[in-house]
């Protein structure tokens, strides 16, 4: 079994094998960037001041958008503008209002953070369930006002993270509904968004997508590889997963769209 640094050199060296196949040549690059944890200490998340590096980067070199703009500008069929980015969280990490936020908020970037709200609301431990970020706790609800009242946004990532397509349609329903109820009760205002739980391509499906339809949610994120938005199915979007190993050098690499293979391999499993 190969440790993360060895995977991460497996995969350095695909992206410099095929990178005439991947190079994005004349190609606009829409990219939503998927975090978890941006934490100084935790094995598994992105440290502080790298984290500061990349957005120092990324906001330099790409526009920077809110989901919400993205949103209006695909709804309105207008031509993305190249180079755009956006941000987003998954879960709903404390340290996400920690370490991230005031990073953000100091080079003014807007960002996306999809709340598990069992987790929020101390149902369950997500953390420890699924073992990868151990030992982190959850925001709460003082820290995510604070946050939407000052710019950023919230969307749904269900109560209890499940794999929606491992568990029966009603279930998956009144899982999702839950969790946008809980949230609009909470920030008064109507959630739209939505993130797939693990959101690989065997974690959704036609019938999770109309009843996100049903629910008036108006986009999902998976975590499909992509570094183009600009006509993907709005509620299939591509992410680049940004990982607590990428070096700067890796991230430069993922969002000018380098390690499009990682979309190949995933089509293969």
């Amino acid at each position: 079994m190969f440790n993360i640094e060895t995977k991460q050199s497996i995969k350095r060296l695909i992206a410099r094998t095929m990178k005439s196949f991947f190079n994005n040549k004349g190609k606009k690059l829409s990219v939503i960037l998927n975090y978890h944890s941006i934490h100084p200490k935790h094995k598994f998340a992105t440290k502080p001041d790298v984290f500061l590096q990349q957005m120092e980067y990324i906001s330099s070199n790409f526009k920077m958008i809110s989901l919400t703009e993205f949103y209006a500008i695909r709804t309105a069929q207008k031509i993305l503008s190249d180079r755009i980015a956006i941000v987003t969280f998954d879960d709903g990490y404390e340290d996400n209002y920690e370490y991230a936020f005031p990073i953000l908020k100091k080079l003014g970037i807007p960002a996306t953070i999809f709340l598990t709200t069992g987790f929020i609301n101390d149902e369950i431990d997500i953390a420890k369930r699924d073992r990868t970020y151990i030992g982190l706790k959850a925001l709460k609800w003082k820290q995510i006002l604070q946050m939407r009242d000052e710019g950023i946004t919230f969307g749904s990532h269900t109560r209890t993270h499940p794999i929606l397509t491992d568990i029966s349609l009603r279930d998956a329903e009144s899982n999702i509904v839950h969790s946008k109820n809980i949230l609009e009760d909470r920030l008064n205002e109507s959630i739209k968004m939505f993130a797939y739980p693990l959101g690989h391509r065997k974690t959704f499906n036609p019938s999770i997508i109309k009843l996100l339809k049903k629910h008036e949610f108006e986009l999902a994120c998976s975590t499909l590889w992509g570094c183009d938005n600009s006509d993907t199915d709005i509620y299939a979007l591509h992410r680049i997963r940004i990982d607590a190993c990428d070096t700067i050098n890796d991230f430069k690499e993922k969002i000018s769209g380098k390690w499009e293979f990682i979309r190949w391999v995933q089509r293969l499993k």
